[in-house]
Protein backbone atom coordinates (compact mmCIF):
# COMPACT_ATOMS: atom_id res chain seq x y z
CA UNK A 1 0.00 0.00 0.00
CA UNK A 2 0.72 3.85 -0.22
CA UNK A 3 3.09 5.28 2.04
CA UNK A 4 0.90 8.23 2.15
CA UNK A 5 -1.84 6.35 3.69
CA UNK A 6 -2.55 6.41 7.57
CA UNK A 7 -2.61 3.06 8.07
CA UNK A 8 0.97 3.13 7.17
CA UNK A 9 1.82 6.32 9.08
CA UNK A 10 0.40 9.00 6.74
CA UNK A 11 -1.76 11.72 7.37
CA UNK A 12 -5.53 10.70 8.12
CA UNK A 13 -8.06 12.63 5.94
CA UNK A 14 -10.52 12.99 9.28
CA UNK A 15 -8.06 13.66 12.45
CA UNK A 16 -11.08 13.87 14.51
CA UNK A 17 -12.85 10.78 16.21
CA UNK A 18 -15.82 9.37 14.33
CA UNK A 19 -19.10 11.70 15.21
CA UNK A 20 -20.47 9.83 18.22
CA UNK A 21 -23.59 8.08 19.15
CA UNK A 22 -26.32 8.44 20.73
CA UNK A 23 -26.46 12.19 21.40
CA UNK A 24 -27.29 13.51 24.90
CA UNK A 25 -29.42 16.76 23.45
CA UNK A 26 -31.45 19.10 25.76
CA UNK A 27 -35.03 17.45 24.62
CA UNK A 28 -33.22 14.40 26.03
CA UNK A 29 -31.65 15.60 28.81
CA UNK A 30 -35.04 17.30 29.80
CA UNK A 31 -36.62 14.61 29.72
CA UNK A 32 -34.51 12.18 31.97
CA UNK A 33 -34.49 15.07 34.71
CA UNK A 34 -38.13 14.81 34.59
CA UNK A 35 -38.18 10.75 35.04
CA UNK A 36 -35.77 11.55 37.75
CA UNK A 37 -37.66 14.27 39.75
CA UNK A 38 -41.02 12.46 39.71
CA UNK A 39 -39.56 9.34 40.06
CA UNK A 40 -41.15 7.28 37.09
CA UNK A 41 -38.26 6.60 36.18
CA UNK A 42 -37.61 3.61 38.58
CA UNK A 43 -41.93 2.04 38.38
CA UNK A 44 -43.08 -1.06 36.01
CA UNK A 45 -45.61 1.46 34.46
CA UNK A 46 -45.48 5.28 33.79
CA UNK A 47 -47.19 8.00 31.35
CA UNK A 48 -42.93 7.22 29.76
CA UNK A 49 -44.00 4.24 28.46
CA UNK A 50 -47.87 4.56 27.71
CA UNK A 51 -47.10 8.07 25.89
CA UNK A 52 -44.44 6.00 23.78
CA UNK A 53 -46.93 2.97 22.86
CA UNK A 54 -49.38 6.06 21.41
CA UNK A 55 -46.81 7.56 19.59
CA UNK A 56 -45.51 4.83 17.93
CA UNK A 57 -49.06 4.04 16.97
CA UNK A 58 -49.61 7.14 15.00
CA UNK A 59 -46.57 6.97 13.67
CA UNK A 60 -47.06 3.69 12.35
CA UNK A 61 -50.61 3.49 11.65
CA UNK A 62 -51.21 0.72 13.94
CA UNK A 63 -53.75 -0.72 16.12
CA UNK A 64 -51.13 -2.06 18.47
CA UNK A 65 -47.87 -2.04 20.09
CA UNK A 66 -45.96 -3.74 22.68
CA UNK A 67 -42.68 -2.97 23.99
CA UNK A 68 -40.09 -5.12 24.79
CA UNK A 69 -36.90 -5.67 25.32
CA UNK A 70 -34.70 -6.04 21.63
CA UNK A 71 -35.52 -6.29 18.41
CA UNK A 72 -34.84 -9.99 17.79
CA UNK A 73 -37.63 -10.65 21.02
CA UNK A 74 -39.51 -8.64 19.30
CA UNK A 75 -38.92 -10.89 15.84
CA UNK A 76 -39.59 -13.49 17.92
CA UNK A 77 -42.55 -12.30 19.67
CA UNK A 78 -44.09 -11.65 16.02
CA UNK A 79 -43.69 -15.05 15.19
CA UNK A 80 -44.84 -16.40 18.56
CA UNK A 81 -48.39 -13.50 17.84
CA UNK A 82 -48.51 -15.59 14.54
CA UNK A 83 -49.14 -18.98 15.77
CA UNK A 84 -45.70 -20.27 14.15
CA UNK A 85 -46.05 -23.60 15.11
CA UNK A 86 -42.76 -26.42 15.65
CA UNK A 87 -41.66 -28.10 12.86
CA UNK A 88 -42.96 -25.41 9.97
CA UNK A 89 -41.05 -23.46 8.13
CA UNK A 90 -40.10 -19.82 8.17
CA UNK A 91 -38.50 -18.10 4.95
CA UNK A 92 -35.99 -15.48 5.51
CA UNK A 93 -32.90 -14.29 3.36
CA UNK A 94 -29.78 -16.08 2.90
CA UNK A 95 -27.88 -12.64 3.99
CA UNK A 96 -29.70 -10.76 7.61
CA UNK A 97 -29.18 -10.09 10.69
CA UNK A 98 -28.07 -13.44 12.97
CA UNK A 99 -30.71 -12.67 15.73
CA UNK A 100 -33.60 -13.43 12.71
CA UNK A 101 -32.19 -17.09 12.14
CA UNK A 102 -32.38 -17.15 15.80
CA UNK A 103 -35.65 -16.20 16.16
CA UNK A 104 -36.94 -18.56 13.95
CA UNK A 105 -34.99 -21.56 15.82
CA UNK A 106 -37.03 -20.27 19.15
CA UNK A 107 -40.35 -21.33 18.22
CA UNK A 108 -38.75 -24.56 16.81
CA UNK A 109 -39.60 -23.65 13.38
CA UNK A 110 -37.24 -24.57 10.44
CA UNK A 111 -35.43 -21.48 8.91
CA UNK A 112 -35.66 -21.54 5.14
CA UNK A 113 -33.00 -19.46 3.08
CA UNK A 114 -34.02 -17.88 0.00
CA UNK A 115 -31.33 -15.13 -2.03
CA UNK A 116 -31.36 -11.45 -2.15
CA UNK A 117 -31.29 -9.08 -4.89
CA UNK A 118 -28.91 -8.83 -7.57
CA UNK A 119 -26.42 -6.41 -6.29
CA UNK A 120 -28.39 -6.23 -3.04
CA UNK A 121 -29.24 -6.57 0.53
CA UNK A 122 -33.12 -7.44 0.49
CA UNK A 123 -35.19 -10.58 -0.13
CA UNK A 124 -36.04 -11.80 -3.58
CA UNK A 125 -39.78 -11.60 -4.48
CA UNK A 126 -38.96 -14.45 -6.85
CA UNK A 127 -36.43 -16.42 -4.80
CA UNK A 128 -38.89 -16.01 -1.74
CA UNK A 129 -41.47 -17.64 -4.15
CA UNK A 130 -39.49 -20.52 -5.13
CA UNK A 131 -39.00 -20.92 -1.54
CA UNK A 132 -42.65 -21.44 -0.86
CA UNK A 133 -43.25 -25.33 0.64
CA UNK A 134 -46.41 -27.10 1.88
CA UNK A 135 -44.79 -26.61 5.83
CA UNK A 136 -43.97 -22.40 4.90
CA UNK A 137 -45.74 -21.03 7.86
CA UNK A 138 -44.51 -17.11 7.20
CA UNK A 139 -42.00 -15.12 5.79
CA UNK A 140 -39.17 -12.44 7.41
CA UNK A 141 -38.36 -9.76 5.01
CA UNK A 142 -35.99 -6.83 6.30
CA UNK A 143 -35.50 -3.70 5.48
CA UNK A 144 -31.83 -3.72 5.31
CA UNK A 145 -28.60 -1.13 5.00
CA UNK A 146 -30.65 1.30 3.82
CA UNK A 147 -32.74 -0.78 0.97
CA UNK A 148 -36.10 -1.06 1.39
CA UNK A 149 -37.03 -4.48 0.58
CA UNK A 150 -39.76 -5.41 -2.09
CA UNK A 151 -42.75 -5.65 0.68
CA UNK A 152 -45.63 -4.88 -1.59
CA UNK A 153 -44.74 -7.42 -4.18
CA UNK A 154 -43.87 -10.21 -1.51
CA UNK A 155 -47.82 -9.46 0.13
CA UNK A 156 -48.62 -10.45 -3.82
CA UNK A 157 -46.94 -13.61 -4.05
CA UNK A 158 -47.96 -14.59 -0.64
CA UNK A 159 -51.33 -13.88 -0.89
CA UNK A 160 -52.88 -16.96 -2.56
CA UNK A 161 -51.24 -19.29 0.10
CA UNK A 162 -51.86 -16.70 3.28
CA UNK A 163 -48.69 -16.83 4.08
CA UNK A 164 -48.26 -13.57 6.45
CA UNK A 165 -45.28 -11.54 6.50
CA UNK A 166 -42.78 -10.42 9.55
CA UNK A 167 -41.22 -6.83 8.51
CA UNK A 168 -38.59 -6.37 10.16
CA UNK A 169 -38.08 -2.51 10.39
CA UNK A 170 -35.49 -2.25 12.90
CA UNK A 171 -32.75 -0.34 10.76
CA UNK A 172 -35.58 1.63 9.15
CA UNK A 173 -37.33 3.65 11.55
CA UNK A 174 -39.21 6.56 10.24
CA UNK A 175 -38.36 4.96 6.72
CA UNK A 176 -41.29 6.10 3.88
CA UNK A 177 -42.46 4.40 1.22
CA UNK A 178 -45.83 5.19 -1.29
CA UNK A 179 -46.23 7.94 2.02
CA UNK A 180 -46.90 5.11 4.24
CA UNK A 181 -44.11 4.48 7.10
CA UNK A 182 -42.51 1.06 6.58
CA UNK A 183 -43.37 -1.17 9.48
CA UNK A 184 -47.23 -1.11 8.27
CA UNK A 185 -46.71 -3.08 5.98
CA UNK A 186 -46.46 -6.35 7.07
CA UNK A 187 -48.92 -8.71 9.42
CA UNK A 188 -46.67 -7.41 12.19
CA UNK A 189 -43.34 -6.12 12.39
CA UNK A 190 -40.34 -5.05 14.49
CA UNK A 191 -38.63 -2.52 15.95
CA UNK A 192 -35.13 -1.91 17.28
CA UNK A 193 -34.04 0.55 20.08
CA UNK A 194 -30.36 -0.80 20.22
CA UNK A 195 -27.51 1.60 21.34
CA UNK A 196 -26.38 1.84 17.75
CA UNK A 197 -29.63 2.13 16.38
CA UNK A 198 -31.36 5.47 15.04
CA UNK A 199 -33.82 5.61 17.44
CA UNK A 200 -31.74 4.36 20.95
CA UNK A 201 -32.61 3.41 24.53
CA UNK A 202 -29.34 1.38 25.08
CA UNK A 203 -31.69 -1.62 24.09
CA UNK A 204 -35.16 -1.99 23.12
CA UNK A 205 -37.45 -3.12 20.69
CA UNK A 206 -41.10 -3.15 19.56
CA UNK A 207 -43.81 -5.27 18.39
CA UNK A 208 -46.43 -3.35 15.64
CA UNK A 209 -49.69 -5.15 13.62
CA UNK A 210 -53.13 -4.49 13.58
CA UNK A 211 -54.39 -7.75 14.55
CA UNK A 212 -55.83 -8.55 17.76
CA UNK A 213 -54.68 -12.11 17.80
CA UNK A 214 -51.26 -11.71 17.16
CA UNK A 215 -51.13 -9.21 19.92
CA UNK A 216 -53.09 -11.02 22.18
CA UNK A 217 -51.04 -14.34 21.83
CA UNK A 218 -47.75 -12.00 21.88
CA UNK A 219 -48.56 -10.24 24.96
CA UNK A 220 -49.67 -13.41 26.60
CA UNK A 221 -46.18 -15.47 25.66
CA UNK A 222 -44.70 -12.17 27.23
CA UNK A 223 -46.62 -12.25 30.42
CA UNK A 224 -44.76 -14.17 33.53
CA UNK A 225 -46.71 -12.39 36.28
CA UNK A 226 -44.84 -9.60 35.35
CA UNK A 227 -43.05 -8.94 31.73
CA UNK A 228 -40.97 -11.09 30.98
CA UNK A 229 -39.40 -8.84 27.87
CA UNK A 230 -39.68 -4.98 29.16
CA UNK A 231 -38.69 -1.86 27.99
CA UNK A 232 -38.08 0.60 30.90
CA UNK A 233 -39.33 3.43 32.20
CA UNK A 234 -36.35 5.34 31.60
CA UNK A 235 -35.38 3.70 28.24
CA UNK A 236 -39.39 5.08 27.19
CA UNK A 237 -38.22 8.28 28.22
CA UNK A 238 -35.46 8.95 25.88
CA UNK A 239 -37.31 7.35 23.07
CA UNK A 240 -40.03 9.83 23.12
CA UNK A 241 -37.63 13.60 21.99
CA UNK A 242 -36.11 11.04 19.53
CA UNK A 243 -39.37 10.66 17.94
CA UNK A 244 -39.77 14.48 17.34
CA UNK A 245 -36.01 14.50 15.69
CA UNK A 246 -36.32 11.34 13.23
CA UNK A 247 -37.86 12.25 10.41
CA UNK A 248 -35.10 15.22 9.81
CA UNK A 249 -32.47 13.52 10.61
CA UNK A 250 -33.42 10.89 8.13
CA UNK A 251 -33.97 13.72 5.64
CA UNK A 252 -30.66 14.71 6.21
CA UNK A 253 -29.12 11.20 6.16
CA UNK A 254 -30.21 10.80 3.03
CA UNK A 255 -29.41 13.82 1.49
CA UNK A 256 -25.75 13.05 2.81
CA UNK A 257 -26.13 9.31 1.82
CA UNK A 258 -27.16 10.57 -1.51
CA UNK A 259 -23.74 12.89 -1.76
CA UNK A 260 -21.68 10.14 -0.33
CA UNK A 261 -23.13 7.45 -3.31
CA UNK A 262 -22.69 10.00 -5.64
CA UNK A 263 -19.17 10.60 -4.65
CA UNK A 264 -17.97 7.51 -4.85
CA UNK A 265 -20.31 6.94 -8.47
CA UNK A 266 -16.51 6.21 -10.52
CA UNK A 267 -14.75 4.00 -7.90
CA UNK A 268 -14.06 1.22 -9.37
CA UNK A 269 -13.62 -1.58 -6.77
CA UNK A 270 -17.02 -0.44 -4.78
CA UNK A 271 -20.93 -1.02 -6.21
CA UNK A 272 -23.11 1.08 -4.44
CA UNK A 273 -26.87 0.92 -2.51
CA UNK A 274 -29.33 1.37 -5.40
CA UNK A 275 -32.65 1.00 -4.65
CA UNK A 276 -35.16 -1.34 -6.35
CA UNK A 277 -38.75 -0.33 -4.93
CA UNK A 278 -41.19 1.24 -7.74
CA UNK A 279 -42.73 4.07 -5.69
CA UNK A 280 -42.74 7.80 -6.61
CA UNK A 281 -42.48 8.56 -3.07
CA UNK A 282 -40.06 7.22 -0.92
CA UNK A 283 -37.40 7.98 2.31
CA UNK A 284 -35.20 5.70 3.25
CA UNK A 285 -33.49 5.49 6.58
CA UNK A 286 -29.68 4.67 7.07
CA UNK A 287 -28.45 2.87 9.73
CA UNK A 288 -25.51 2.10 7.57
CA UNK A 289 -24.74 3.27 4.36
CA UNK A 290 -23.50 -0.29 2.50
CA UNK A 291 -21.42 -1.11 -0.35
CA UNK A 292 -20.03 -4.15 -2.44
CA UNK A 293 -16.18 -4.69 -2.29
CA UNK A 294 -14.87 -6.07 -5.26
CA UNK A 295 -11.39 -7.64 -3.68
CA UNK A 296 -10.62 -9.12 -7.34
CA UNK A 297 -10.74 -5.81 -9.03
CA UNK A 298 -8.98 -4.31 -5.89
CA UNK A 299 -6.16 -6.82 -5.19
CA UNK A 300 -6.66 -6.35 -1.80
CA UNK A 301 -8.72 -8.46 0.82
CA UNK A 302 -11.64 -6.41 1.75
CA UNK A 303 -10.55 -6.70 5.69
CA UNK A 304 -7.33 -5.05 4.53
CA UNK A 305 -9.37 -2.32 2.79
CA UNK A 306 -11.74 -1.22 5.68
CA UNK A 307 -8.83 -1.05 7.83
CA UNK A 308 -7.27 1.66 5.62
CA UNK A 309 -10.53 3.38 5.51
CA UNK A 310 -10.45 3.42 9.84
CA UNK A 311 -7.29 4.79 9.49
CA UNK A 312 -8.57 7.65 8.06
CA UNK A 313 -10.54 8.53 10.36
CA UNK A 314 -13.65 6.96 8.66
CA UNK A 315 -16.25 4.67 10.50
CA UNK A 316 -15.91 1.89 8.71
CA UNK A 317 -16.77 -2.05 8.65
CA UNK A 318 -18.22 -4.92 7.21
CA UNK A 319 -21.41 -6.56 7.16
CA UNK A 320 -22.80 -9.73 8.52
CA UNK A 321 -21.87 -13.35 7.62
CA UNK A 322 -24.86 -14.00 6.70
CA UNK A 323 -26.14 -17.66 6.77
CA UNK A 324 -24.96 -19.69 3.39
CA UNK A 325 -22.35 -21.95 5.37
CA UNK A 326 -25.19 -22.90 7.80
CA UNK A 327 -25.22 -26.99 7.77
CA UNK A 328 -28.61 -28.56 6.22
CA UNK A 329 -29.12 -29.87 10.16
CA UNK A 330 -30.20 -25.90 10.75
CA UNK A 331 -31.73 -25.17 7.36
CA UNK A 332 -32.64 -25.30 4.10
CA UNK A 333 -31.48 -23.48 1.46
CA UNK A 334 -32.87 -22.55 -1.98
CA UNK A 335 -30.50 -22.52 -4.69
CA UNK A 336 -26.79 -21.68 -4.59
CA UNK A 337 -27.67 -18.21 -2.65
CA UNK A 338 -24.98 -16.69 -4.90
CA UNK A 339 -26.23 -12.78 -4.49
CA UNK A 340 -26.07 -13.50 -0.57
CA UNK A 341 -22.67 -15.23 -0.62
CA UNK A 342 -21.45 -12.17 -2.15
CA UNK A 343 -23.38 -9.67 0.45
CA UNK A 344 -21.66 -11.72 3.32
CA UNK A 345 -18.15 -11.52 1.84
CA UNK A 346 -18.13 -7.86 -0.12
CA UNK A 347 -20.56 -5.80 2.04
CA UNK A 348 -18.62 -2.73 3.44
CA UNK A 349 -20.93 -0.29 5.53
CA UNK A 350 -20.88 3.35 6.86
CA UNK A 351 -22.24 3.53 10.04
CA UNK A 352 -25.14 6.26 10.20
CA UNK A 353 -23.66 9.30 12.53
CA UNK A 354 -21.74 10.09 9.49
CA UNK A 355 -24.88 11.04 7.87
CA UNK A 356 -25.85 13.38 10.30
CA UNK A 357 -22.50 15.73 9.90
CA UNK A 358 -21.89 18.28 6.97
CA UNK A 359 -21.72 18.01 3.19
CA UNK A 360 -18.00 19.16 3.79
CA UNK A 361 -17.66 15.61 5.95
CA UNK A 362 -19.65 13.83 3.19
CA UNK A 363 -16.94 14.79 0.57
CA UNK A 364 -14.25 13.79 2.64
CA UNK A 365 -15.52 10.35 3.64
CA UNK A 366 -15.26 10.62 -0.26
CA UNK A 367 -11.80 11.51 0.01
CA UNK A 368 -10.72 9.55 2.36
CA UNK A 369 -12.50 6.26 0.39
CA UNK A 370 -10.87 7.27 -2.86
CA UNK A 371 -7.68 7.91 -0.90
CA UNK A 372 -7.41 3.99 -0.05
CA UNK A 373 -8.54 2.49 -3.38
CA UNK A 374 -5.82 4.77 -5.29
CA UNK A 375 -2.95 3.37 -2.50
CA UNK A 376 -3.90 -0.04 -2.91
Amino acid sequence: MNPDLAINGGTPVIDTAPPPWPVADGPIREAVMQSLTDGSWGRYDSRWTSNLVERLKELYQVEYVLLCSSGTIAVELGLRGLGIQADSEVILAGYDFPGNFRAIEAVQAFPVLADVINGGWVLDPQETESAISEKTSAVIASHLHGQIAQIQELKEILKSSNIPIVEDACQMPGGQMDSRPLGSFGDVAALSFGGSKLLSAGRGGALLTNSAEIFQRAKIYNSRGNEAFPLSQLQATVLGPQLDLIGSYNQKRHERALEIINGTADNVVLRPLQQVIQSETFLPAYYKLPWLFEDVKSGCPRGDFVSAIQAEGVAIDVGFRGFTRRSNKRCRQIGPLLNSRIASQQTVILHHPALLQSSDYAARVCEAIHKVTAGL
